[in-house]
């Protein structure tokens, strides 16, 4: 009877120790996370808790904040659509996969046939998946293994197209270079279709947990939305970003040639005195966007899976309107590739807090397998940041991010942005004293240990 007694003890202690390994942070129950995971197209830091602009009217992005971990240095590990979505779903760095521009390694799994996407893995864990909008570029979000997925698309646009007949930019540098209020119904364009389509699904009862993505389109080009958005701003008048014209002298030849076409749109923009318009109308989108966010978090705050659903909110890219006279993205400089994240975890993250740690949206995927309990990857290039979200001042192993472009690698941490370009040049800048990035210090013998090291790290 005794030896029975302990092996019954020994058998219980295994069961609870299995229940709570999976436990979510800070949770009583064995109940696992659900994963809402929204991205926003071509976001830049232009949303009130990141203050990259004084006039954004942001207030759902402010109020998500209250209840969220804020990382105001994250970045993309690419700064450009598809590579950067790739990255984050398959968990891989760019310079591992080389998969660094949009059409040329597209579709994706012509060249990563058997990467376990986030998606994948999830499913494999008894997830029910689904999916609304541009999570993947273009048809790859229809390709992936969903339980569910609808691509939600549409944008009204004025007519004649371009609204603003800036004819070079649209012939030469971008055919989406165009914005303006469109006076249609809000139901017709595809951001508040997927917030439908989420409201429908967070209304019905689900037997398994859900990793449900949810991907807004705009701010991408062209920045067309209801009126009452840009109504928001008719009153104000439009602070632009920092610019000079020297600002590029002291930056490698190889990236001026990158950028040529958007420095003549940006002498377009300007001899047309559009610059203001064009920045109002971005401001608008991302007021639309706030607007739909906040549907969301609303309907989410109405359901019984408030209390136990894990929210993240990202951008896959940053994005340039004139710094540097440059336009869009795909630069290895810091509008380009700093992002807005932010994550809430029930019962786990610290409120209304900032963190200043580098961060990578590569470690979204280690993360949230981490905080949901499953089975972890020990292939994935990201590090598991969750504990930043009860401490901001938790040190991770890794201090420094990368960012990969067909030009080269850029490395940030607290403090530095070192470049270097596929020809051997470089770019350095010290985000003390210099957060715009005017001044390449390169050339600066007093900076060379910090070169130095960051060069070793490249040459391994």
């Amino acid at each position: 009877m005794r030896k029975t007694s302990v092996f019954t003890v020994l058998l219980l202690l295994c069961i609870i120790s299995s229940c709570t390994s999976k436990k979510n942070p800070g949770s009583e129950t064995a109940q696992p996370f659900n994963v809402i995971f929204i991205s926003v197209d071509d976001l830049n830091d232009w949303v009130e808790p990141f203050g990259g602009h004084p006039q954004a009217i942001t207030p759902n992005f402010t109020d998500f904040a209250k209840t969220a971990m804020t990382f105001t240095n994250a970045h993309a590990s690419a700064p450009l659509c598809n590579p950067s979505r790739v990255s984050i779903m398959t968990g891989l760095d760019p310079r591992k996969t080389g998969v660094v521009s949009n059409n040329a390694f597209y579709p994706f799994r012509k060249y990563l046939p058997n990467a376990e996407t986030m998606i994948q893995h999830f499913k494999r864990e008894g997830y029910y998946t689904a999916g609304y909008g541009k999570i993947f570029h273009k048809d790859d979000s229809k390709t992936e293994p969903w339980d569910e997925y609808e691509w939600c698309s549409g944008r009204p646009k004025p007519k004649p197209f371009p609204g603003h007949g800036i004819k070079f930019i649209t012939d030469s540098v971008y055919r989406y270079f165009d914005w303006g209020a469109v006076n249609d119904t809000i139901t017709k364009w595809g951001e508040n279709k997927i917030t439908q389509k989420v409201s429908d699904f967070l209304e019905k009862p689900h037997k398994s947990p859900f990793f449900m993505a949810a991907g807004f389109r705009l701010p991408h080009l062209g920045w067309y939305t209801p009126p009452r958005f840009h109504k928001l701003y008719d009153s104000l008048d439009i602070a632009l970003p920092d610019y000079s014209a020297d600002d590029i002298k002291d930056v490698p030849s190889i990236i001026l040639e990158s950028v040529k076409k958007d420095r003549r749109a940006h002498d377009t923009i300007m001899g047309r005195n559009v610059w203001k318009d064009a920045v109002k109308s971005y401001l608008a989108s991302v007021s639309y966007i706030d607007y739909e966010l906040g549907q969301i978090l609303d309907k989410l705050k109405s359901t019984p899976y408030y209390e136990n659903t894990i929210v993240v909110v990202w951008s896959d890219h940053g994005f340039h309107l004139g710094e540097k006279s440059t336009w869009r993205k795909n630069t290895l400089w810091e509008e380009s590739t700093r992002v807005p994240l932010l994550i809430h975890v029930p019962n786990h993250t610290k409120p209304n807090t900032k963190t200043n740690h580098p961060v990578s949206l590569l470690d979204l995927y280690p993360t949230l397998v981490n905080l949901c309990g499953i089975m972890p990857r020990e292939d994935l290039d990201g590090q598991d940041i969750s504990g930043l979200l009860s401490n901001p001042e938790f040190t991770l192993p890794k201090d420094y991010v990368t960012t990969t472009n067909f030009l080269g690698t850029a490395i940030r941490n607290k403090n530095w942005r070192y470049i270097r370009y596929k020809d051997g040049t470089e770019e350095l800048y010290d985000h003390r004293i210099d957060p715009l990035e005017k001044t390449n210090l390169i050339s600066n013998s007093n900076y060379l240990d910090d070169v130095n090291e960051f060069r070793s790290y490249l040459d391994k």
